[in-house]
């Protein structure tokens, strides 16, 4: 594997000494955010392939793989706590050119992601019928939802360890090699899906169950991958014969950073769950309608996230070097390269809404629906970037408190209460309970930059 050109030490070599560490000062915007892009990128096509896949077994199948993937992540809100923690951390020691700091809170994280990941498995596995039902949709979609979340949560535990190294390299500076390792585990994926969903090379034919029996394959080769190439030096974080053993210091810093990340993925989810159970006053095609939407708009969505995984990583680094105007500066680029490009894939999509739509259905009802979430949810997109390369920057301080505060005012307050009250008050026009989502974003957005503009988040340790 090829160095990644913005660190000063070949991966494969022996383990550098603490003072080589990448130099925070070198590392620019773009060329953190592209490989971030690309990777995600490629993780959205997939489940489009899990959508279109779906989509020919008709509207119910759509709604349950949308239902199912909302209530798996809500189930893996906690994964977020210790990659968010050890992003932070990890990007201040190798800003202070503290390379023996990061391998041990490398280890730490991967000791209390798997303890999480157990405890999740475990807990989710028995209430999946419980879950969906929530939504209060037809039995049909109850049942392949519910199929759905429970194969998708045996591949808990790779997928919250893939997290850990993800979030480890990128904040180190390395953001190729999760990008070819993404690439490369997502073809995998698509052609699994193309076996288990239609029962292809002799596969039975699982339909909805099938996709997530994929996806979960696929993260325990993600994982074996990522394990092959650390254990064997390949990494910028190479082994430097730290312990596994754990650590209460660096334990409590992960979990100090991380717990609040963890409750707003928790909180944001649960909207998300409540906001989908007031469609569900308008039927099937309407929750099918919605997530298919919102799979075409994450199109926008990626250089939102490419951008903020710009941000938290140069903001980390820069304060570990002890340079606030410099982190400052990284902020503030970062969230107007995710203004100018989701604005601008937004703007397309929204022109290309009914040819979009109607690769994912051919039932005229959800497909005229989709149109209508598409042009909704693409005008707030410079809001939603400022959402995504603020809160980047924020979190990458180790300020993860405050956006989940943004979460709650946001969600909740302008966009679930509005949402309710048209809905299940006054029968409002679905595209009426939509608009809802324009208060939420521009919240979230004023909040999110008053915070950022007051520089508290430079005093935060981390």
């Amino acid at each position: 594997m090829s160095p990644n050109d913005s660190t000063p030490f070949r991966r494969g070599t022996s383990a550098p000494s603490t003072d080589a560490s990448p130099d925070a000062t070198s590392l620019g915007v773009w060329a953190l955010a592209w490989p971030t892009i690309v990777g995600f990128g490629a993780q959205t096509l997939v489940r489009f392939a899990d959508f279109v896949m779906v989509g020919g077994l008709g509207p119910e199948a759509l709604a349950a793989v949308g239902l199912g993937g909302q209530v798996y992540w809500l189930v893996q809100a906690v994964a977020n706590l210790v990659p968010t923690g050890l992003a932070a951390v990890v990007a201040r020691s190798v800003g202070a050119g503290d390379l023996s700091r990061s391998d041990a809170a490398l280890r730490q994280g991967i000791l209390l992601s798997t303890v999480l990941a157990i405890v999740i498995t475990l807990i989710g596995l028995p209430f999946t019928d419980f879950a969906i039902s929530m939504y209060g949709v037809d039995p049909g979609v109850v049942s392949m939802g519910s199929d759905y979340v429970y194969w998708m949560l045996w591949g808990t535990v790779p997928f919250s360890l893939s997290l850990v190294f993800v979030a480890a390299l990128r904040a180190a500076g390395d953001v190729r090699t999760p990008l070819y390792i993404g690439l490369a585990t997502n073809v995998l994926n698509v052609g699994l899906n193309w076996v288990l969903i239609y029962g292809n090379l002799g596969a039975p034919a699982l339909g909805v169950a099938g996709a997530a029996m994929a996806s979960s394959i696929v993260m325990f080769i993600q994982l074996a991958a990522f394990f092959w190439l650390w254990t064997r030096g390949h990494l910028i974080l190479a082994p430097r014969g730290g312990s596994f053993r754990p650590d209460r210091e660096l334990c409590t810093r992960l979990f100090t950073i991380g717990y609040p990340a963890a409750i707003e993925q928790f909180l944001f989810q649960l909207g998300l769950l409540g906001f989908q159970r007031i469609m569900s006053l308008y039927g099937t095609a309407a929750i099918a309608a919605y997530n298919v939407g919102a799979q075409i708009l994450a199109l926008s969505f990626i250089p939102g996230i490419g951008f903020a995984t710009a941000a938290g990583t140069l903001v980390g680094q820069h304060l570990g070097d002890g340079d606030t105007d410099a982190a400052n500066r990284a902020g503030w680029r970062a969230t107007w390269g995710a203004v100018a490009s989701m604005t601008t894939i937004g703007l397309l999509i929204a022109v290309a809404a009914k040819p979009l739509a109607e690769v994912f259905s051919s039932d005229p009802e959800v497909v005229a629906l989709t149109i209508d979430f598409i042009w909704i949810l693409a005008a707030v997109q410079p809001l939603m970037a400022i959402e995504f390369a603020i809160g980047g920057s924020l979190r990458g301080a180790g300020d993860t408190f405050y956006p989940m505060t943004t979460v709650f005012f946001g969600l909740f307050l302008a966009r679930l209460v509005p949402a309710a009250i048209a809905g299940f008050a006054f029968g409002a026009p679905l595209q009426l309970v939509w608009c809802a989502l324009i208060g939420d974003y521009a919240v979230k957005a004023f909040l999110l930059v008053r915070r950022f503009r007051g520089g508290v988040w430079k005093t935060i340790e981390a």
